[in-house]
């Protein structure tokens, strides 16, 4: 039999391409996109653009995808070699960055659900998330009655304020993720926190402004 040919390189690079440029255009209006408008978007020929998402929906499932295993790459890498409740509270921290960086998410999240509600590849992840939780409740760091979906609904409220964080905003959101997960424990302890260096013009301009101008799509 004859093996499959690989991608081309450059086949690739169009598709990451188109990807990045989505999510780009979604964190900067929350709404749809067509296959059509994201090729004029990102400077890929229409014909292309085709041939990696024939059609709506399998663009939208490679957005989710992409989003999924971000996440979960991110949230792997910072696995720290320490006590169950550490790794919850850097799961919360991180989380929150990681959605605040990615403002297109919750869109694609949206679309996915009114394509394909049963479409739900994170499901990997509830398993360990659980055993985790269950861990910090046995060290008796965290409280009984907290559950998966309240940390996980902490991490999308949090990372909501506004897209793409930068200086003192990241260095709240790191604050703001600690003193809220300090509201979870059962031990009574404090997490050592960042500065407070966000004066009242950053603040203000921190939960008023519109999502930071996004990184250049080569």
């Amino acid at each position: 039999m004859t093996n499959a040919r690989r991608p081309r390189r450059d086949a690739i690079a169009n598709r990451e391409r188109l990807i990045d440029a989505a999510f780009v255009l979604l964190g900067s209006r929350d709404a749809d996109i067509s296959v059509s408008e994201l090729a004029a978007a990102s400077g890929v020929g229409v014909g292309t653009a085709y041939r990696h998402f024939p059609n709506h929906e399998a663009l939208v499932r490679a957005l989710y995808d992409r989003a999924v295993d971000e996440f979960a790459s991110r949230i792997e890498s910072v696995a720290v070699a320490g006590s169950a409740w550490d790794q919850l509270a850097k799961f919360v921290e991180e989380g929150t960055l990681i959605v605040a960086d990615t403002p297109g998410v919750r869109a694609v999240m949206r679309l996915m659900y009114d394509l394909d509600p049963d479409y739900a590849p994170a499901r990997r992840a509830v398993a360990p998330f659980d055993q985790l939780i269950s861990a910090a409740k046995a060290e008796g760091a965290l409280r009984d009655d907290i559950t998966a979906a309240d940390l996980t609904l902490t991490v999308f409220s949090l990372g909501s304020f506004v897209g793409r964080p930068v200086g003192p905003e990241r260095e709240a959101l790191s604050r703001i993720s600690r003193l809220v997960v300090d509201g979870m424990r059962a031990d009574g302890a404090k997490s050592d926190l960042p500065p407070a260096q966000m004066d009242q013009p950053a603040f203000h301009a921190f939960m008023h402004r519109s999502n930071a101008a996004p990184p250049q799509v080569d």
